[in-house]
């Protein structure tokens, strides 16, 4: 089926229907207010995409480290996420589809320990399936990896890039030195989309943000409700909204679809595991986007609910100041810095990854926690040491596996289940009985 009227690559095909099957399978169902608020707002994602091209309008390219906020305050100009149809590949399409974008960038030389989001993206621009960036504003965030690929996509599109330097502590004076930044991006954006930054518009981008925000922080504290009102897999998805949606209505409706189900299902006294659930984790690092039924297996199989992961912590921060210039410059500073997941955690000292994993365990009552180690995850994986010594000392028995988020051929998903499922025998059923 064409999209918009004109024929779209077979990649980009995959991600719309899916999109249309998922949402006529969840329709069924009025309940999923989460599912399908997310689901419909990554296919008007792609509908807003095609327009663009076909409008010609500009596109500018960003990082996930690099909320889209500030490209928003430009009228006519779309933002596209570098990560973008991996991860709809990998949530909505065929995850064949993610690994052959991975192979096709280790082919042309993109070095293997490179992360496979990463290698996707550069293999996606290699067999030509993103639209031409007017330019693109990226963020030296939340990695050395995304680092590598901001590289190789500004050498092979030759297109101007400007590289936000994200300071290592993220206090008042570091916020501060990223407000000055995105001040100097302006004239950046402007020079080469053709259009002028209204300082109204970005306003108006910023109280939206803060409304999506602030569905956010009420929907992380109802899911602390034990029994678990919702699916597990629904917080795997918070950062590709707010690397996707944040400033945009589309995002504050998938949130508000997302507190409004909670709510609801607490009130009627709903679990989402049939018959209660057992045992409860934090997952930590890396979601599995390759197989999102990998959490139904857990809630069907094991009675094992995820109340909050890494992804899906939205850390509680003021909002942004729409004052002045500066406050709202300065708020999406703090946004970048103190709460987008993973740039918070991935950049400092170890100890902003290690409060966060106990201070969810607290939180969200875990019986345990997984730490899934992403196996590109390099600044994740040289600190297990330190995180094992502080899960120990807080009495909270921690899963350690190595997997691939994108890549499903590193570790088998049958791996990964048996993995978690004899954890849970071995340690955490023993423990809780002799409780």
């Amino acid at each position: 089926m064409a999209i918009l009227g004109k024929e779209r690559q077979i990649d980009w095909e995959v991600v719309y229907e899916g999109a249309n099957g998922l949402l006529d399978l969840y329709a069924e169902d009025p309940e999923s207010k989460g599912m399908n608020a997310v689901i419909k707002g990554f296919r008007e994602f792609t509908i807003d995409l095609f327009t663009a091209i076909d409008e010609g309008r500009p596109i500018v390219w960003h990082n996930c480290g690099c909320s889209p906020e500030l490209i928003r305050g430009l009228p006519d100009v779309q933002p596209m996420p570098i990560e973008v149809l991996t991860v709809l590949q990998d949530i909505l399409g065929d995850s064949k589809y993610t690994m052959e974008l991975i192979d096709t960038a280790e082919a042309h030389g993109v070095a293997a320990e490179v992360c496979s989001i990463d290698k996707a993206a550069i293999g996606t621009v290699l067999k030509d399936l993103y639209p031409e960036p007017a330019c693109m504003l990226y963020h030296n965030t939340p990695c050395d990896s995304q680092i590598a690929a901001i590289k190789a996509l500004t050498e092979l599109t030759g297109k101007p890039m400007r590289l936000m330097d994200i300071p290592y502590l993220s206090g008042d004076r570091e916020v501060k030195y990223l407000a000055k930044q995105l001040r100097e991006g302006i004239p950046f954006l402007e020079e080469h989309t053709g259009k002028r930054f209204d300082w109204n518009r970005f306003r108006e981008v910023c109280k939206e943000s803060n409304r999506t925000g602030e569905y956010l922080r009420d929907w992380n504290d109802l899911r602390r409700h034990k029994p678990c009102p919702q699916v597990s897999k629904l917080v795997a998805l918070n950062t590709a909204l707010l690397v996707a949606f944040s400033g945009d209505p589309e995002g504050t409706a998938i949130a508000k679809g997302f507190r409004d189900e909670a709510k609801e299902r607490i009130e009627r006294g709903e679990s989402t595991v049939e018959g209660g659930e057992s045992y409860r984790a934090v997952w930590y690092q890396d979601p599995i986007w390759w197989d999102l039924q990998f959490y139904d297996w857990m809630e069907s199989e094991l009675k094992l609910v995820i109340p909050m992961d890494l992804f899906g912590y939205y850390a509680p921060e003021a909002v942004i100041d729409t004052s002045s210039q500066e406050s709202m410059l300065e708020g999406l500073a703090r946004k970048n810095l103190r709460i987008l997941p993973m740039s918070r955690q991935f950049k400092g000292p170890v100890d902003y990854f290690v409060d966060d994993y106990l201070r969810l365990c607290t939180d969200y009552q875990a019986d345990f926690g997984i730490f899934a180690g992403h196996v590109a995850c390099k600044h994740g994986l040289g600190g297990i040491g330190l995180f094992r010594e502080a899960s120990r000392e807080a009495g909270i028995p921690l899963l350690y596996f190595e997997f691939d988020m994108f890549d499903p051929r590193v570790t088998p998903a049958e791996t990964l289940q048996d993995d978690i499922a004899h954890f849970i025998e071995d340690v955490v059923r023993p423990r809780k009985e002799a409780a």
